[in-house]
């Protein structure tokens, strides 16, 4: 398994119970493709530098995880299709 980080934006809107849902979704997909949470770190309401889908704020997220390479795909399939998130990138930590 390699280690990887994923930097989330979810749209600023939401009310807080659905915020902390939205992170627990994306932990269960780290779970569900065979991978374990490391650590998640909840960085606030932030400036974008553009607007994306009308939203000039986003909510950011840094989770730190490990995840057999061959399920990355899958997990970006699942992440692709949830509109509520604005934007992720998952980046692999050297090691």
């Amino acid at each position: 398994m390699n280690e990887y980080e994923i930097v989330h934006v979810i749209k600023p809107d939401l009310p807080n119970e659905k915020q902390v849902l939205k992170v627990e979704r994306i932990h269960s997909l780290i779970a569900e493709n065979g991978g374990e949470v490391k650590n998640n770190e909840d960085w606030g309401k932030r400036i974008l530098a553009y607007e994306i889908n009308h939203y000039s704020e986003g909510l950011y997220g840094l989770t730190t995880f490990r995840l057999p390479p061959q399920s990355v795909e899958s997990l970006k399939e699942r992440l692709n299709i949830d509109e509520e998130i604005l934007r992720y990138q998952i980046v692999r930590q050297d090691q």
